[in-house]
């Protein structure tokens, strides 16, 4: 409820806006607004709304844990202790689940961030109790033994919530590592600066997730200490489909997505041999360097929806090709489908022409400083290492450059140009990819689409600003998958903490889609990341609303697109609060 609240200070009135709540059956002050003296509040009140809050996105997806209640679910298995007040284990994962879901932050930064949104009304708290140490505390309750009751629970409510059919099963893999960012080592000594660097260098997370295909549902991870195992993955493949078997679901139609991180050949071996088992491999170009020679005359548009999600205007330029043929990999003939995406081509051009440029500039500014040098032997090495230094760093080949040092009354001159040849070489490999599959019932479409469209892991996971070949799922400013999203950065270093992060931000991915799941049943084309925009853009503000003048929180005026999202939930909007259908 939000009412004028007078302060008198040195004599002198002062106004604030108070909005109250009853939090833990407490009357609570949960938000207040300056607005000057009585003659400022006059004018201002019939200005609009004051101290707008986020409230689409956490209502929606607060709706949608109704038919889980991630909360209820951990306290049955972890009950909370009687003397704790605040926040419940249960309720802690929740809350850092559902802002992982939406706008990842640091634990340090949750409060914070829950004090923009309209949490209050939704699901009330103490803000001060989303601290850092308070859910260090309770997540050390959590064992590796009640984690697997927590996930085996979760998975099955959320089974419970998707149609009975017989499931596609998409299975990935992938490495997890995010490096510190450079203000971790800030003002610390250099001895433990290496340290801190080696020992996050050596730690490393692995992860298999298993999903259904249609919207991309978790239904069961496993994670790996020290990464995916580099032998004998099969078995441990075999242990999460039994989990996901014990689940009730039927094993009968299972994709692996092979990334080139792994080696694929003792795994597809296991998989030729049995029934109901297949894989996609996706692959650099320079895997097999004499595919990226067809020519691009030969490459057809792909076929099916994929295109019209390029671009709100689908141009001829814009579409993906590909060209499909067949070869011998790992003894056997195999279907490969190669894909020319020409916005990454274009993308991938424009870096390489960056990198180019500096690579030039440093060398060219390098060679003037060394040229008066007396030891020219030693001046020409300095450059050729420098150039190699620089070249690993951009992740560019040295041999794309030629040097000559031409001698030059005493001294020498730098003649730097470009390998046009090798130049044409990395060219053409940009934009493309190789997916290889022994697949031969599905449309290159549905290849394509789970391998690159719906994957959420991808090769580049521990990277934060890695692409994600033009996933739909990410957004024109932040090319990650759902679950990249959520996941980095980690903010985590110890394992026990890690362990419950990541169960954390798989229930994230669950949340988001089955928003997905339910606008897709209602005809609604939009993804996750595109609802997610619009529900964030859904907010609440203070209005006076009578001839009184009385204030009252009521949301902003709602688009058709925010209006329809509602309705696949069971809502509308009336009189500036959301009602039930």
């Amino acid at each position: 409820m939000a009412h004028l609240y007078k302060k008198l200070k040195k004599g002198h009135e002062y106004f604030y806006i108070r909005e109250t709540q009853r939090v833990y059956g407490k009357p609570t002050t949960i938000n207040q607004v300056y607005l000057g003296t009585a003659d400022k509040v006059e004018a201002a009140l019939g200005k609009g709304g004051f101290s707008p809050k986020e409230f689409g996105s956490v209502f929606a997806l607060n709706e949608l844990d109704r038919a889980v209640d991630l909360a209820g679910m951990i306290n049955e298995i972890l009950p909370p202790k009687k003397r704790v007040r605040g926040p419940s284990l249960g309720e802690l994962v929740f809350y850092a689940a559902l802002n992982r879901a939406i706008a990842p932050t640091s634990k340090r930064q949750l409060a914070n961030w829950y004090e923009t949104t309209d949490i209050q009304r939704i699901r009330p708290l103490r803000l001060e109790s989303l601290n850092s140490q308070n859910f260090w505390n309770h997540w050390d309750r959590i064992s590796d033994a009640d984690l697997e009751k927590i996930k085996t629970t979760f998975f099955k409510k959320i089974l419970g919530l998707l149609p009975e059919q017989k499931h596609r099963l998409i299975i990935e893999a992938a490495d997890i590592s995010a490096p510190p960012k450079p203000s971790v080592f800030a003002g610390m000594p250099q001895p433990d600066q290496e340290f801190l660097a080696e020992h996050l260098a050596q730690q490393k997370l692995g992860l298999a997730l298993i999903t259904e295909w249609s919207h991309g549902i978790p239904l069961y991870y496993q994670s790996f200490s020290g990464g995916v195992p580099a032998t004998g993955f099969y078995d441990h493949l075999e242990h999460l489909l039994s989990k996901v078997s014990n689940l009730g679901v039927a094993i009968e139609d299972v994709t692996l997505l092979v990334n080139q991180d792994m080696d694929p050949a003792p795994i597809i071996q296991q998989i030729d041999a049995k029934d109901g088992m297949h894989f996609i491999v996706s692959y650099a170009p320079d895997f097999a360097p004499e595919l990226t020679e067809i020519s691009l005359k030969d490459f057809r548009p792909l076929p099916g929806n994929r295109n019209a999600q390029l671009s709100p205007v689908a141009k001829e330029e814009e579409k993906i090709l590909f060209y499909e043929t067949h070869a011998t990999f790992w003894n056997h003939p195999r279907r490969v489908v190669i894909t020319f995406d020409p916005r990454s081509f274009h993308k991938s051009y424009q870096d390489l022409g960056k990198k180019v440029q500096r690579v030039r500039k440093e060398i060219l500014g390098l060679s003037q400083r060394h040229a008066q040098e007396a030891d020219q032997a030693n001046a020409l090495e300095s450059i050729k290492t420098h150039l190699a230094q620089l070249c690993l760093r951009l992740k560019i080949s040295p041999g794309l450059f030629q040097l000559n040092f031409v001698p030059e009354k005493g001294q020498f001159r730098l003649e730097f140009q470009l390998d046009h040849s090798q130049m044409a070489g990395v060219v053409r490999h940009f934009g493309k990819n190789i997916l290889i599959t022994d697949r031969e019932d599905w449309g290159v479409e549905e290849i394509y689409d789970t391998c690159v469209t719906r994957a959420v892991l991808g090769p580049g996971l521990g990277d934060a600003k890695s692409s994600n070949g033009g996933r739909p799922y990410g957004s024109p400013k932040d090319n990650r998958s759902l679950f990249q999203k959520a996941l980095l950065p980690l903010y985590h270093w110890t394992d026990s903490k890690i362990r419950v992060h990541l169960f954390v931000c798989v229930a994230a991915l669950t949340y988001l889609t089955l928003l997905s799941q339910r606008l897709a049943a209602a005809g609604i084309n939009m993804t996750p990341n595109e609802a997610m925009e619009e529900l964030r853009e859904l907010r609440t503000a203070i209005y006076s609303k009578d001839s009184e003048g009385k204030l009252k929180r009521v949301l902003e005026e709602v688009n058709d697109r925010q209006a329809a999202i509602l309705k696949t939930l069971g809502y509308v909007v009336e009189d500036g609060k959301v009602a039930a259908l």
